[in-house]
């Protein structure tokens, strides 16, 4: 009958608490860290390209751009993005935000907007005026009749 009550065992080990890993543990473990930083750049570049386009635009004029050849604004667009992003790689990988990295890659973001801004000037100088003809270089048109004598000044 009382084969249903049994006393409990206590000779069983209560599970003692494991401390988490600390977080550098994990990212050792995990290298999906870099697969999201990766896309994070990836999506940064795509970003930086638009926005340096339409900077460029809106401040050097549409028209001056259009002027240019399209290889001179692809490599100027493509120079200033990897030099955000790689700004951006700086500030994430180094344990201070101002430093070695950052700071080169920040000059040349500077450098790529004078290159830029150079290109700019330089097409702004050497564009084709589209202004009217002076007077004297206008010629007078004088229509003449073909028959004078229907004409009813002339009887």
């Amino acid at each position: 009958m009382n084969e249903g009550l049994e006393e409990p065992r206590t000779e069983e080990a209560i599970p003692e608490f494991v401390p988490a890993p600390a977080a550098a543990e994990i990212e050792k473990r995990l290298p999906s860290g870099l697969a999201w930083l990766r896309l994070a750049y990836s999506i940064e570049f795509l970003l930086a390209l638009i926005a340096i386009l339409t900077l460029w635009s809106e401040v050097g004029g549409q028209g001056h751009l259009d002027l240019m050849p399209w290889y001179t604004k692809l490599a100027c667009l493509v120079a200033s993005a990897v030099c955000c992003v790689r700004f951006t790689a700086g500030l994430v990988e180094e344990q201070k935000a101002w430093n070695r990295r950052t700071k080169a890659w920040f000059a040349g973001i500077l450098a790529m907007a004078a290159i830029i801004g150079g290109i700019t000037y330089y097409y702004h100088l050497h564009e084709e005026t589209d202004q009217p003809d002076s007077d004297d270089a206008t010629s007078a048109v004088m229509l003449r009749r073909a028959f004078p004598s229907h004409d009813r000044f002339s009887r």
